[in-house]
Parts: C-alpha cells; structure tokens; sequence
C-alpha cells in the first residue's frame, strides 16, 4: 500500500520491509521516523489471561518498547502453556521476566467464588 508521508510528501510503501523494522505512524515515511528519533508512535500493550476455575483474569499491560513486549509474550506464553494445550506447568523450563520494564494498565479478576457460595 502506498502512502504520501505527512513530513517530506514523499510517497512509501507502507508493507516494506524497512517500514516494519522502524516503525512510526501510518503517515510516516521510515526515513522521517529515522530522522526524528526512532518510532514515536504510542507505548505498545499486552493482555494476559489466568484462568481461575470456570473463571478468568485478564490483565492489560503498557511496555515502554518492543523488546520487552516480546519477550514477556514469549516468557507468557512458555509459562502458561498456551498455544500447547496444557496447563501451567511448573519446572526447569520457566521463562523469567525479571527486568522486562513494564506497568499494569486494567486488571479484571475474575470471581473465585464462581458457585456461589459463601
């Protein structure tokens, strides 16, 4: 897709590869993102999920770059089983977050106390 970039009015092709790698916003060219610091663009969010019986927490979290984003969806993801069909397992292979930056945006905890007793 070619865009018209809102800096220079040079036309780019957003789905290039070079695009991707720097990314910006949509009306950016990847050589005025280069230019004016790197990608600009909003902080990128994640949403993990927890089950908890028959229900479920979900937690949004804001990361202040992509490496941690990805590494924490990785680390997530090993951790929980997902995308394996099986539970949370326990052992050797636990991935660590330790040191990924990144802050709690929402958090909804779902109700342990799902059959209604006391």
């Amino acid at each position: 897709m070619i865009k018209t970039c809102k800096h220079c009015e040079m036309d780019f092709n957003l789905n290039s590869r070079h695009k991707k790698l720097v990314g910006g916003y949509i009306n950016e060219c990847p050589d005025c993102v280069e230019d004016r610091g790197g990608d600009q663009s909003p902080p990128k969010y994640l949403g993990v999920t927890a089950g908890n019986g028959k229900m479920c927490d979900v937690t949004i979290l804001k990361f202040d770059d992509h490496k941690s984003r990805a590494a924490f969806k990785k680390a997530w993801r090993n951790n929980s089983g997902q995308n394996l069909g099986k539970e949370c397992q326990l052992g050797e292979h636990i991935s660590s977050t330790a040191g990924l930056k990144f802050s709690i945006v929402s958090e909804n905890r779902g109700n342990d106390n799902h059959k209604g007793k006391s």
